[in-house]
């Protein structure tokens, strides 16, 4: 469950954002929630266009797919929802008041600098390390 001001940072954030699925007159079937289980795996936050010729509201439709793919209902306006879920994979998002330890440990997973791994040239040799000898000072000028 989303707080009021969980709700609302996620709103702030779908404003910026343009419709990634469209629900037709086909209504909610198995390949629409496919498709939007692997958005919201990618994006945790999808914005979703209602057709006029679908028979569906927008927030009875939101309220579907969300208990269909355990997601959270955000908002609707008009034609448009938004819908949230925190991805399994790959966690991106940090809101505020949420347990967002994944998503820090995911963040250090990723800036993470491989220490042992060999470094290859684009056509696959090794790089060479720079030599580690003194540098040459600059002379004086008298």
């Amino acid at each position: 469950m989303l707080t009021g001001k969980q709700r609302s940072y996620l709103k702030s954030l779908a404003n910026k954002l343009k419709p990634m699925a469209q629900l037709g007159k086909e209504g909610i079937s198995e390949s629409f929630l496919s498709q939007m289980n692997a958005l919201l795996e990618h994006h945790e936050i999808v914005k979703v266009n209602v057709l006029d010729n679908s028979l569906e509201d927008a927030t009875a439709a939101a309220h579907d797919v969300g208990k269909a793919l355990d997601a959270e209902f955000v908002q609707a306006i008009g034609n448009k929802f938004t819908i949230y879920r925190q991805s399994r994979e790959n966690p991106i998002l940090e809101i505020p008041g949420a347990d967002n330890t994944r998503v820090k440990t995911n963040l250090m997973k990723k800036n993470q600098k491989p220490s042992d791994k060999v470094r290859l040239s684009k056509k696959g040799g090794r790089i060479s390390k720079p030599l580690k000898g003194k540098k040459s000072r600059p002379k004086k000028l008298k």
